[in-house]
């Protein structure tokens, strides 16, 4: 997380933060329980923030993750986790969110620069006549 370095009378702030999971999961829940956890680490109230974001290290495949003695129990969210992959796959990505998540959608990144997708985005396909 930083501020805004050319805002006039901002308050300069930068941080961040680490966070090495107990266990290997493919919980949506879990993974945003951590990330929360963090966030409350490390935010600042009265700061203009610009910029935040999360990084995730260390994926694996589900069926190669080594399960250790201690791991709690995920398996009730697995079934959870597949239900919302589907309604993603059908309806869209931004049908179903955890509560956690901006429900309304107040924020959205700036995309105003963005470049084309020539080669990932067939609508965006470069056209020569």
């Amino acid at each position: 997380m930083k501020s805004d370095p050319h805002k006039a009378g901002a308050t300069p702030y930068r941080n961040g933060c680490t966070l090495t999971l107990p266990n290997a999961t493919d919980s949506n829940l879990i993974l945003a329980q951590h990330a929360l956890k963090a966030l409350k680490n490390i935010y600042r109230s009265g700061i203009d923030y610009k910029k935040a974001g999360v990084i995730v290290l260390g994926l694996t495949p589900t069926a190669e993750r080594q399960i250790t003695l201690f791991e709690q129990d995920t398996a009730k969210h697995h079934d959870l986790m597949k239900a919302l992959d589907k309604i993603h796959l059908r309806f869209g990505p931004h049908r179903m969110k955890l509560a956690s998540q901006d429900l309304k959608q107040t924020w959205k990144m700036r995309q105003e620069h963005l470049s084309q997708r020539y080669t990932t985005e067939i609508k965006e396909i470069i056209r020569v006549k």
